[in-house]
């Protein structure tokens, strides 16, 4: 799948803004029960985000799971209004939510966002094993140099 592009021809990338500043101190009731290491993870994806904002356009938005949280706290919203507001947030192609999306959270803190960047990063790593297994075969006098 390619990635979308803004009109100056930058990646576009959804991401959720709750997510990514979830560290901030207004985002405390947000941050209830997450874990440390997810918490000091998206320190890092905010960091990259900001590092890479002149190289790709964030579209910010709110995951379902913010989504839910957020319209917990307006009065006078019932359950099933929630429920079907969340439900139509994850119809199509929702904002994935970096906290539970452990894969792309950890590709996001490497300032990987898009398939093309990440299918990328994976080739080179799978050439540089590749490179590795044929050097300590060589030392090993398995295949001849």
């Amino acid at each position: 799948m390619e990635t979308k592009k803004d009109f100056e021809g930058n990646p576009l990338v959804r991401i959720c803004a709750n997510c990514q500043k979830i560290n901030q101190p207004n985002m405390a009731s947000f941050a209830q029960g997450i874990d440390q290491k997810v918490k000091d993870e998206l320190k890092d994806v905010d960091a990259q985000v900001k590092a890479n904002s002149d190289k790709i356009s964030f579209s910010h938005g709110t995951c379902p799971e913010h989504l839910e949280m957020t319209l917990r706290t307006i009065p006078g919203m019932t359950p099933e209004r929630i429920k079907s507001m969340v439900d139509k947030s994850k119809s199509g192609n929702p904002i994935p939510c970096l906290i539970t999306n452990t894969e792309l959270r950890h590709a996001y803190m490497r300032g990987l966002f898009t398939q093309e960047q990440m299918k990328k990063a994976v080739q080179g790593q799978q050439q540089a094993q590749q490179s590795l297994k044929e050097h300590f075969q060589k030392l090993a006098g398995i295949i001849k140099s």
